[in-house]
């Protein structure tokens, strides 16, 4: 089924953003394989100064390969100063609907990707405001303006935090059960929330599927409902993780029963918080229902 911007899987929805090479075809096809909802052709780190143009026309076909598989396809360009706006110029008319930008410390950033952004909707006669931004969060300083950042643009849908090169700016020691991490990316849920917009985990970074089912769950506990990775075999963990299973539904259903038929014999009383988590869990179920039934393709895992 080829996606329309009327059928493209709605943010809030997006658990996994698998990050693929700018330029390697193969790579690409392997991340549309792995059914990840969001496939992010890197020009940043994943592709050399040199093979940017190259990039720039595959990457034109890779969006297209994104929407005929249902895959929201999302391109991460450079820095605006670095080569960036070459690069939104010549992966624009591939209709990417989501542009990352990276290293993003300042709200005039974004303002600026909007701008741009809108010159080639003009120029390409695409609907304007159409292209979604999503602001990468890679320092001390990009974190504490984070609310500032993300509301500098309505086209601001979502925002990441990176985890290797924040670690680096705070002088962190990194480790598989992500500690050291774990107040900023709390932190990060809350700006996120507060402006608006979806909050995209950090990579875990380690080949280890046991401590990333750990991390996955910590994140999930306190609110984190989506998350990057530059691996594959990741994506099928991120999406047991960040999808009511089965037997939660299962639960929560029982959960609400009980709530509010208090009076049956024999069932102990519901606590307020399992009520009001069962009631969030059910409402999230119903929206990937609702998605599996308008896109049609069975792509929830």
């Amino acid at each position: 089924m080829t996606a329309s911007s009327s059928t493209i899987r709605p943010p809030a929805l997006r658990r996994s953003w698998l990050f693929v090479p700018g330029l390697h075809a193969d790579k690409q096809r392997a991340g549309l394989e792995s059914k990840a909802d969001v496939l992010v052709a890197d020009l940043e780190e994943f592709t050399a100064p040199a093979d940017r143009p190259a990039a720039w026309a595959r990457i034109i076909t890779f969006m297209a390969e994104c929407r005929a598989q249902g895959a929201v396809g999302a391109v991460r360009i450079n820095k605006l100063d670095q080569g960036g706006l070459d690069d939104l110029a010549g992966i624009m008319s591939g209709r990417p609907a989501a542009v990352l930008l990276p290293h993003v410390e300042t709200p005039a950033q974004v303002a600026a990707l909007d701008a741009a952004c809108t010159a080639h909707e003009r120029r390409l006669g695409l609907p304007l405001g159409s292209t979604e931004i999503v602001p990468t969060l890679e320092s001390a300083r990009g974190v504490v303006s984070a609310v500032a950042i993300l509301t500098a643009s309505p086209r601001v849908s979502a925002c990441l935090l990176a985890a290797e090169d924040l670690s680096t700016d705070l002088g962190v020691v990194r480790g598989p059960d992500g500690i050291e991490l774990q107040p900023v990316r709390a932190r990060f849920l809350v700006d996120c929330i507060a402006a608006g917009c979806v909050p995209i985990d950090c990579p875990f970074s380690y080949r280890d599927d046991d401590a990333l089912r750990a991390d996955l769950a910590w994140a999930r506990r306190i609110g984190l409902k989506a998350k990057c990775t530059v691996r594959e075999s990741q994506v099928a963990l991120i999406h047991v993780a960040m999808t009511p299973s089965h037997a939660e539904v299962a639960q929560a259903r029982e959960t609400v029963r009980h709530y509010e038929a208090p009076d049956v014999a024999g069932e102990a009383p519901v606590n307020g918080p399992d009520y009001g988590n069962a009631r969030r869990l059910l409402a999230r179920h119903e929206a990937f229902e609702a998605w599996n039934v308008r896109e049609g393709a069975g792509r929830v895992a």
